[in-house]
């Protein structure tokens, strides 16, 4: 019956219960759980390892650099952050409503280490993210559009909730990569949510994208619904230097 049983399972798709149907109802005799306990029991493994995996995969899909949670951001230490500011982005009704996030400042601040914490709180919380370096993301629209597949590689980035952009600002961009940029912003505008980290405020943009009417044209639509923090103070990176 036990081999029945599993094979029933295994059709249905509960892959974990049928993995650990013997030892559970080893678990179950001792515990003298009923009926409905024991069918909780196992729904509850099931449920549980299914969201694990479906955590795994997305993490997989973002594309992290590295892991950096909140719980090891100095918050005494980089004062421009508040613990009530995270908890409250941490509620993810900026996802829900697709706005923004821009963290600026020099570097060294804590920008990065924050976009890459709301990314991986966004996962757990069950939404699709991708993190990409600004580099990374202006080489991917240059070949998605040398090879005339702009729309598709757009809405392939459109199936995420929320589009991580980091470092946006290092190295200034050509006119036609400034112009592909400027048709990403807007074809996530009001439909995505993106979080982006920059070393330049928003006066310096028209440098890192040669024109000012691109520029503005870019924080238009990147401002109309957005959290812009200015992060200050030294960098983290030296103050470990002198400890």
């Amino acid at each position: 019956m036990i081999e029945s049983t599993r094979n029933y399972l295994q059709i249905t798709r509960c892959l974990h219960i049928s993995k650990l149907l013997e030892s559970a109802i080893v678990t179950a005799e001792k515990s003298q759980m009923s009926y409905l306990e024991f069918l909780h029991y196992l729904l509850e493994k099931e449920c549980s390892e299914r969201e694990q995996r479906s955590i795994t995969r997305r993490l997989k899909q973002a594309r992290l650099p590295s892991m950096k949670s909140f719980d090891d951001f100095d918050f005494a230490y980089q004062q421009s952050i508040t613990k009530k500011q995270v908890k409250n982005w941490l509620s993810f009704v900026w996802i829900e409503q697709r706005e923004n996030i821009i963290l600026m400042g020099p570097p060294g601040v804590g920008k990065t280490h924050i976009a890459i914490a709301l990314c991986y709180e966004a996962v757990k919380a069950g939404y699709k993210a991708l993190f990409h370096n600004m580099n990374d993301l202006i080489e991917a629209l240059m070949l998605a559009n040398l090879d005339d597949k702009m729309d598709v590689f757009l809405n392939k980035l459109s199936k995420f909730d929320l589009i991580v952009i980091d470092e946006m600002g290092y190295l200034p961009l050509n006119s036609v990569a400034a112009n592909l940029f400027f048709r990403f912003v807007s074809h996530m505008y009001e439909y995505k949510s993106i979080v982006i980290t920059s070393n330049r405020l928003f006066n310096e943009w028209g440098v890192t994208f040669n024109d000012n009417v691109i520029a503005t044209a870019i924080l238009d639509r990147l401002l109309h619904h957005a959290h812009a923090i200015t992060m200050l103070g030294d960098s983290f990176r030296i103050k470990h230097l002198k400890q």
